[in-house]
C-alpha cells in the first residue's frame, strides 16, 4: 500500500495587501481561505492519509482569533487521518504561552489537526504502512542555523516511512546571503536519514516537474500568488510514497488568481494593437495586471493608448499602470508647443529635417522646456 499525503505550506493567511482598494483587497483576502478549501478538498477527493502543512499557514504573529478559527474549520474537513501543520518563520512558535498556537490548538480541540509547533516524532500507521513525521518547527522568525540536526541522530526503525517536516531556506535553492532563514544545505537534508523532507519557505516549487525518483525534498511553494513576484498559479504537492522507497508525485494548480506584470516598450500604434491583444488573453477577472509601458508615440497615439487602458480597467480585477513615454516630435507637435515664427518654433523644425541627427531635435526640446520651467 501506499501513504498519500497532499503536502502545501506558505499559505499567509492574514497578509494584509493594504495598497490594494478595499474590494480588490476583500477578494485577496478571501482568496488565501478559498484556496485552502480547495486543497482540502483536493485532499478528500483523493482520499489522503495526511494533510501536511510545512509552515507559515499563518503570516504573522497577530492574526485575529477570528481568522485562526476559520483557518481550523477549513483544515478540520479534512476526511483522513490527520492534518499535520509546522510552525514556520512567519508564525514561529517561540515556546511559552504562544497566543496564536494556543488560539489553533483550542479551535482544534477534538478534530484532525495537530499542531507542530515543537520539534519531535509522530508514529501513525496507515493501511498496514507505518510513518513517522519528524517535525522541527522554527522558534522565531531568523534563525543562523537550521532546525533539523536532531533528526540526524535518531534511530531509524527498518520497514518505516520516516519523515522529516522542515521550514527554511535551502542553499542554492533560494536566496539568504545573510544566512537569516534557517538555511539547509542538501548535505544537512541527506544527513538526517529520512526518506525524504516535506519543506516550506520559498515560494516556487520543487523538484522540477518530471523528476522521478524519491526527491531528497519537496518545496510546493505558496499556494495562492500573492504579488507580482510569484509567476506561477500556486502549487501544492500529491505524492504516493512506499516504504521501499519509491515516490509518484503530482505539482497540483491550486490558485484562483494571478498577477500579470507587462513591461514593454512602445513606438507605435502596431504596439499598441499588440499589447491589447496581449490583454485580452489573459482572464481580466481574476488577474491583477501591472503595466509598465515605455517607449515613444506620437500624441494621437498616446490618446489611443490611453484610451485603451481606460477601457481595460473595468475589466480586470486591479490593473495599474505606469508610463514613461515620451512624445514623437513632429510638425504636429511643435505647433501646438511654440507659435510659428518664434525662435523654438524655426529652430526644433531645422532639427527636425536633419535625417543624419534625427534625436536633435527631442535633445533640443528637453532644454528648452527645462529653460522654461527655470
Amino acid at each position: 500500500m501506499s501513504l498519500r499525503i497532499l503536502h502545501t505550506a506558505d499559505n499567509h493567511i492574514g497578509i494584509p495587501f493594504a495598497r490594494y482598494p478595499d474590494g480588490v483587497r476583500e477578494r485577496l483576502l478571501e482568496e488565501r481561505f478559498a484556496a485552502l478549501e480547495r486543497i482540502v478538498a483536493t485532499a478528500n477527493e483523493r482520499r489522503a492519509h495526511f494533510l501536511v502543512v510545512a509552515g507559515d499557514l499563518f503570516d504573522k504573529q497577530a492574526v485575529p482569533k477570528a481568522m485562526v478559527e476559520r483557518t481550523v474549520s477549513i483544515l478540520a474537513r479534512f476526511d483522513g487521518e490527520q492534518v499535520l501543520v509546522l510552525a514556520g518563520n512567519h508564525d514561529y512558535h517561540e515556546g511559552g504561552d504562544n497566543k496564536l498556537w494556543r488560539w489553533f490548538r483550542e479551535a482544534a480541540e477534538g478534530s484532525c489537526v495537530l499542531a507542530l509547533s515543537e520539534p519531535g516524532t509522530t508514529r501513525f500507521s496507515c493501511d498496514e504502512v507505518e510513518v513517522h513525521f519528524h517535525a522541527c518547527p522554527c522558534p522565531s522568525k531568523h534563525g543562523e542555523e537550521h532546525r533539523i540536526g536532531w533528526v540526524a541522530d535518531l534511530e531509524k526503525t527498518a520497514g518505516v516511512l520516516h519523515i522529516g517536516l522542515a521550514h527554511g531556506n535551502v542553499e542554492g535553492l533560494g536566496l539568504d546571503a545573510e544566512q537569516r532563514y534557517f538555511n539547509m544545505t542538501e548535505q544537512d537534508l541527506r544527513a538526517a536519514g529520512v526518506h525524504t523532507w516535506l519543506l516550506g519557505h520559498i515560494h516556487v516549487p520543487a523538484p522540477a516537474v518530471g523528476t522521478v525518483g524519491m526527491p531528497l525534498f519537496f518545496m510546493p511553494g505558496i499556494h495562492s500568488p500573492d504579488s507580482v513576484k510569484c509567476s506561477h498559479p500556486g502549487h501544492a504537492w500529491w505524492l504516493e510514497l512506499d516504504a521501499d522507497g519509491s515516490c509518484r508525485h503530482e505539482l497540483l494548480s491550486t490558485g484562483a488568481l494571478r498577477f500579470v506584470r507587462l513591461k514593454r516598450e512602445l513606438l507605435d500604434a502596431g504596439g499598441i494593437a499588440a499589447l491589447g491583444a496581449e490583454c485580452a488573453r489573459l482572464d481580466a477577472a481574476n488577474t491583477l495586471l501591472d503595466l509598465q509601458l515605455g517607449g515613444r508615440l506620437k500624441e494621437v497615439e498616446l490618446a489611443e493608448l490611453r484610451q485603451r487602458l481606460d477601457a481595460l480597467k473595468p475589466a480586470f480585477l486591479h490593473l495599474s499602470c505606469e508610463l514613461d513615454i515620451a512624445a514623437v516630435l513632429d510638425a504636429t507637435a511643435i505647433a501646438a508647443k511654440f507659435p510659428e515664427g518664434t525662435l523654438p518654433h524655426e529652430l526644433l523644425h531645422a532639427l527636425l529635417d536633419d535625417a543624419a541627427h534625427p534625436g536633435d531635435a527631442h535633445d533640443a526640446l528637453e532644454i528648452i522646456e527645462s529653460l522654461q520651467r527655470a
